[in-house]
């Protein structure tokens, strides 16, 4: 031993005693290789690792675990082992120890607990004592993670430390003396102890992880994992998606086992102060303290008193509890609410309403089940065990209930939670029959039906909805089907007696019902969200699934039936037709080939009703160009029929006179050469309308016939054309005879004319009788004359049809114009006689002078012509000159009679004339013109003229005061009944305001005229009434139009709440404007109705008080406005109509495009509560809190601004989930999932993200166009 004192003395710590030169006292290393390009042998390697790391495990021995330290003891392995386990049994060997026998051995299973086994006790002792301690040393190209204490000390010596802290005796200490205590004893450890170097952490580190090869250790016991299997749910270990993590926690436990073995090993081996010193590890860290503080004593009290109570109270260890137990998990625990399998076995997929009555039929049938076997049989098994818990019914009547109280509420407790049990094991059933379809129902196109054979659940019905196609039911129904499944079971699983409702029947109260799962719990919540996703990846099918009817979106819309429309309107061939009617017939077969149920995993589609709509809707297009034709064809083939027979009728028809004979041969040659050929070439086209009919179309007989009819006319009209042509010839041969005879005739009448007509140059008698004889005769001649002038018309008008040479009368054309002076003569000298004589000594007051000068006028200028006319003939001059001599002789009394003929002539302008004459002239009712002239009028007429003007002008003045006054009698106002009250108000008024400005003018302007003395103060009150009736129909209006604008404002009671003044004054102005037009349409003339009594006052006080409530108005929609500025948005109209319905926030609806520019509605539940707002797209985006308008009272722009935040901080948390689910989810998937706002604002995000990121990596592609761009910048 000195010498390996001595040895060890001259090495420095760096070296290790194990050297083989030091340890052997052999001469230096093993030579090295003779080339440097050799590399070293094994043992060369061997002893330079070992030169810096001393080995602690021997590399040849009997057994794979014995430590070098036992090298320099000469004992066997078991020796060894023995030393393992107690440095004291270092000395000891098996010779030493006495032998002794036992009669028998015993196999026992070892169990870990049992301290008789010195083998298991180190492992049952050491091993979880070191599993929990981590030690790790920080360097960066180790991969291990075991982790160095903070605190460190050297090994104590396997003795007590005596320490100089005096313990109390057996007074019970408390918990802050305990941890006092031991805190100073670890003090006193740690203050004996040194910390280890670095050097000592390294290389205690190193032989932690690389001391102790693993073949050394024995492995772990597969029980290990057996038992650790058990513990882990079933589900949890067969899920795919956890294989990765199980493969992971796996490595890390068997890690952790080999771990904490070596370095039970390394720590027993450095025990032993020999091997630290080998090893050149002076201290190690030292182990976390444990400490264990213990209550202060005595407690047998509180233990017995808590024994005791639980003995009383804890009823969850009764029999009766195991017995329920035993009965659920024996009767009821397969039972389910929804028998998912039996579903799953029956005929799918299920009409909704057949879906619906299933589910109610399973939840209904489980419900009979608990309440008549369950709770039956509970009450039985309580009823036939009293022993085990009637001692806790009271002994009296005296004590109390309160033990059975808690009994059966234990009772009730437990069978709840065999309920809940059951309503949540029904309720993951549901989830997992919809979880068959978790994968959803996407499918790339085009859609194989094979791909979906998993046995669908609901059909839903394709239908059409002009002008798309529509589920039904819509996925918001079936959604709305599902949930109600859910609620549906925990609906059937409530009103579930208590079992001692039963046992004690007179017990009453409002808690004798099991509780069970509850609606509004999160575990439902989460039940249907995992559902709703499971619903929504199967909406993607079905919608997915409508592109196959995108070719047919024609004829959904109609465009198709346009198509056809348009095409008729167009001039097309039957080749057309033809063309058209098979590409709609081929259309229509591929629509009948089509899927008539579409499986779609967790929906099957039942498209035949849509099937046969579009096939319908392709037939009409199909029968429509039929029909069409069938139509064409009716009407072209009667109207070659017609044509047909109007020509057979006219040609067969007789000719009246000349002309029609003539029209009937130019009608006849026209049909036979022309008309008849177009009409061939028309049944041509027929022929070929008929072929196409034959091929496509059911004609009806009466089609038929018309079609054998029409090709029977060609040879029918030809013999109907001979048979005329001979006719008309005839006729033709005898109409030229009797044209010669009627000429002849003619002329000889026009003699007996002529010699008429000369008598008259001779006679110039005027006595009345000869000249009424004359004008008699004259009116004849006349007459016979233009009878005689329309007959030669007709002469020559049957020789021009005849083709004859036109006959001429001049003897005619001379008599008309020579009659002409002579009936003018004659008809005026009579009409001056007759009409002289009563002008002369008829009433005045008859008598028109306007219209008696105009007829003198007219006589004189006629004579005056006849007289140059006839100068040649003597006698008729003589009576012209003798005619015009006593005309101009009456012309002379003409002043007279106008003047005493004037109507405007008073007893004023008599009395004037009166005075002018020098005596009395009223004139009387028998007064005539030859007693004016008597009385000597002609004298004085130069005088009398300026009274006769000013007696027309007042005349005139005073008609028109009197026809305006006229004009106003029948004029009324219209009246209207307001909205569907009794009130009512003016209507069409600008006649009325026309009339009214044209007569006040008028009346002004009359008010000037010098000549108004007579009546000025008529027309004065006149002129006050049209200007005063004016202003009050002008204030009527303005009142009217302000009323109509505030009434609905003020009739509701929001805003008079709000506006309580305002109210009070509209309450005035509503009573008034009331009371006035009640008045006015009693009596509707205008002349009453707008000129009552303080009419003009109560207006003019109505608009008044009308403009400060408008005005005051105005001030409160500022402040609305001012408090949600978004109001600007609304005129006042719109403004108003949504104040004045506070109480109903859907009126806000129709606003909202304008103050929220992207929000088209807000969604509202049924109790008026806002959860989300939509789009004009109908994107719905939640909001993250409900809004409660109602918590507003009547405020609209409070919880409109709420509805502002929300919407800001409910995208802004929208766009945040649409950026996580951006990663997580493809593109394509992604943008049909969130909002287009959203989508627009991430892929904004993430496309400015990567571009920065290509930009920063410099990963851009290569720029192809810019050496263009330059190209065409140098030539710009």
């Amino acid at each position: 031993m000195n010498d390996m004192d001595c040895s060890s003395q001259k090495i420095a710590k760096s070296d290790s005693i194990h050297h083989m030169s030091h340890s052997q006292r052999q001469p230096e290393l093993p030579p090295l290789p003779a080339s440097a390009n050799e590399e070293p042998s094994g043992l060369y390697q061997t002893v330079m690792s070992h030169s810096f790391y001393p080995p602690l495990m021997q590399r040849t021995s009997w057994t794979l675990a014995v430590p070098f330290k036992e090298q320099q003891h000469h004992r066997g392995p078991s020796d060894s082992i023995a030393n393992n386990y107690s440095l004291m049994a270092q000395d000891l060997k098996l010779k030493d120890l006495l032998k002794v026998y036992q009669p028998a051995t015993i196999n026992i299973p070892r169990d870990r607990t049992s301290q008789g086994l010195p083998s298991s006790a180190n492992k049952s002792s050491l091993e979880p004592m070191m599993k929990k301690m981590k030690f790790s040393y920080r360097n960066k190209e180790e991969s291990t993670g075991i982790k160095l204490a903070c605190k460190t000390s050297t090994f104590p010596p396997m003795k007590e430390v005596k320490t100089s802290l005096t313990l109390p005796g057996s007074r019970p200490m408390s918990p802050e003396q305990q941890i006092d205590v031991m805190l100073q004893k670890e003090m006193e450890i740690e203050s004996k102890e040194s910390k280890p170097s670095e050097s000592d952490l390294e290389r205690y580190y190193y032989y932690l992880t690389n001391g102790i090869r693993k073949d050394m250790i024995a492995p772990e016991e597969g029980e290990v994992m057996v038992r650790i299997s058990k513990l882990i749910s079933n589900k949890l270990l067969t899920s795919p998606f956890l294989e990765p993590l199980m493969v992971v926690l796996m490595q890390e436990k068997e890690n952790d086992y080999y771990s904490s073995l070596m370095k039970s090993i390394v720590d027993y081996i450095l025990l032993d102060p020999t091997e630290r010193k080998r090893l050149f590890i002076e201290s190690i860290p030292r182990l976390f303290p444990q400490r264990v503080i213990r209550a202060p004593v005595p407690w047998h009290s509180v233990y017995r008193s808590a024994k005791k109570w639980n003995e009383e109270h804890l009823h969850t260890v009764n029999p009766m509890m195991l017995s329920l137990k035993e009965l659920w998990f024996a009767e009821f625990r397969n039972l389910r609410f929804v028998r998912t399998a039996e579903l799953l076995a029956g005929k799918l997929p299920l009409q909704p309403q057949e879906y619906w009555n299933v589910i109610q039929k399973h939840c209904l049938e489980a419900h009979q089940i608990l309440l008549n076997k369950w709770i039956p049989t509970c009450a039985q098994l309580f009823t036939s065990r009293k022993e085990h818990w009637v001692r806790f019914a009271p002994k009296s009547k005296y004590d109390s209930c309160r033990n059975i109280e808690e009994y059966f509420a234990s009772v009730a407790s437990f069978m709840s939670l065999q309920l809940r049990e059951l309503v949540i094991k029904s309720l993951e059933d549901l989830v997992s029959l919809f979880m068959i379809h978790k994968d959803g129902n996407d499918f790339k196109e085009p859609y194989q039906e094979m791909k979906f054979f998993i046995p669908q659940l609901i059909m839903i019905k394709l239908e059409v909805n002009e002008p798309i196609i529509i589920f039904n039911p819509s996925f918001d129904d079936c959604w709305k089907l599902i949930c109600d499944s859910f609620l549906e079971i925990i609906k059937n699983s409530n009103g579930i007696p208590k079992v001692e409702s039963v046992l004690f029947p007179e017990l009453k109260g409002c808690n004798l019902i099991l509780g069970t799962v509850n609606a509004e719990e999160k575990l439902v919540s989460d039940f249907l969200n995992q559902t709703f996703k499971v619903f929504q990846k199967n909406q993607v099918g079905p919608r997915k699934y409508l592109n196959v009817y995108k070719k047919y979106d024609d004829l959904l819309d109609n465009t198709a039936e346009q198509n056809i429309m348009a095409f008729l309107k167009e001039n097309h061939d039957i080749d057309d037709f033809v063309t058209r009617i098979n590409a709609i017939k081929m259309r229509r077969n591929e629509i009948a080939s089509m899927h008539i149920t579409v499986p779609l995993a967790m929906f099957c589609l039942d498209a035949m009703t849509l099937n046969y709509d579009l096939c319908e809707r392709a037939q009409n297009l199909k029968d429509h160009l039929i029909q069409y034709q069938v139509d064409i064809n009716r009407d072209m083939n009667t109207s070659i029929c017609n044509q047909y027979s109007h020509i057979a009728d006219k040609v067969s028809e007789v000719p009246a006179n000349t002309a029609e004979l003539v029209f009937l041969i130019e009608f006849l040659k026209k049909s036979s050469d022309v008309t008849v050929f177009k009409l061939r070439r028309q049944l041509r086209d027929a022929s070929e309308r008929l072929e196409f009919l034959m091929d496509y179309a059911d004609l009806p007989n009466e089609d038929i016939k018309l079609n054998s009819t029409l090709f029977l006319w060609p040879d029918q009209i030809e013999d109907i054309f001979e048979n005329s042509r001979n006719l008309l010839l005839h006729k033709r041969d005898q109409a030229e005879m009797d044209l010669i005879k009627r000429c002849s005739e003619f002329e000889s009448k026009l003699e007996v004319y002529h010699k008429e007509l000369e008598g008259f140059r001779k006679r110039e008698v005027m006595t009345m009788e000869e000249m009424k004889h004359n004008v008699e005769k004259l009116n004849e001649l006349s007459k016979n004359l233009e009878q005689a002038l329309a007959e030669s018309e007709l002469i020559n008008k049957e020789e021009e049809l005849l083709e004859k040479d036109k006959s001429t009368y001049p003897l005619l054309q001379a008599m008309l114009m020579n009659k002409v002076p002579y009936e003018q003569l004659w008809t005026t000298a009579y009409e001056f006689s007759t009409k002289s004589e009563e002008w002369m000594n008829g009433p005045l007051f008859l008598l028109n002078a306007e219209q008696i000068a105009e007829e003198i006028g007219n006589m004189w200028r006629t004579t005056y012509k006849l007289i140059k006319t006839l100068s040649d003939v003597p006698a008729p001059k003589r009576l012209a000159e003798n005619v015009k001599i006593k005309i101009d002789k009456f012309k002379q009394h003409l002043p007279i009679l106008s003047i005493s003929c004037n109507p405007g002539m008073k007893d004023r302008h008599w009395q004037q004339i009166s005075e002018i004459v020098g005596y009395e002239i009223k004139p009387t009712e028998t007064t005539c013109l030859s007693n004016m002239i008597e009385l000597g009028f002609g004298k004085f007429i130069e005088k009398f003229e300026p009274i006769g003007a000013a007696a027309s002008k007042e005349y005139s003045l005073e008609k028109n005061l009197d026809k305006m006054k006229l004009d106003w009698i029948n004029v009324m106002f219209t009246f209207v009944k307001y909205r569907d009250t009794d009130t009512s108000i003016l209507c069409v008024v600008d006649d009325i305001q026309m009339l009214l400005d044209d007569h006040v003018i008028k009346t002004q302007t009359m008010c000037g005229s010098p000549f108004i003395k007579p009546i000025e103060a008529e027309c004065r009150k006149w002129e006050e009434k049209l200007v005063r009736v004016q202003d009050n129909l002008d204030a009527w209006l303005k009142c009217q139009a302000t009323w109509l604008y505030l009434e609905p404002i003020f009739s509701s009671e929001d805003i008079i709440a709000q506006m309580p003044e305002e109210g009070r004054k509209f309450g005035i102005v509503d009573s008034s404007w009331k009371s006035l037009m009640s008045q006015a349409v009693k009596d509707s003339r205008v002349m009453v109705a707008a000129d009552q009594p303080r009419m003009t006052e109560k207006l003019q006080e109505a608009n008044l008080l009308l403009e400060d409530i408008q005005k005051g108005l105005n001030n409160y929609l500022e402040k609305k406005r001012l408090f949600f500025p978004r109001f600007f948005f609304l005129s006042n109209d719109e403004l108003l109509e949504i104040l004045s319905e506070t109480k109903d926030p859907l009126r806000v609806q129709p606003h909202l495009k304008k103050c929220f520019e992207g929000i088209a509605k807000l969604e509202f539940t049924d109790n008026l509560e806002i959860t989300g707002m939509i789009s004009s797209e109908k994107e719905t985006v939640p909001f993250i809190q409900k809004i409660y308008p109602a918590n507003a009272k009547g405020m609209v722009e409070k919880w409109l601004q709420q509805v502002e935040q929300m919407m800001l901080a409910s995208l802004r948390e929208v766009i945040g989930l649409g950026i996580e689910a951006y990663v997580k989810v493809p593109r394509n998937h992604w943008v049909l999932q969130w909002p287009g706002q959203v989508v627009i604002c991430v892929s904004s995000i993430f496309w400015t993200q990567e571009v920065s990121q290509a930009l920063v990596e410099n990963t851009l592609p290569p720029v192809t166009w810019w050496p263009s761009y330059l190209r065409t910048g140098s030539l710009i």
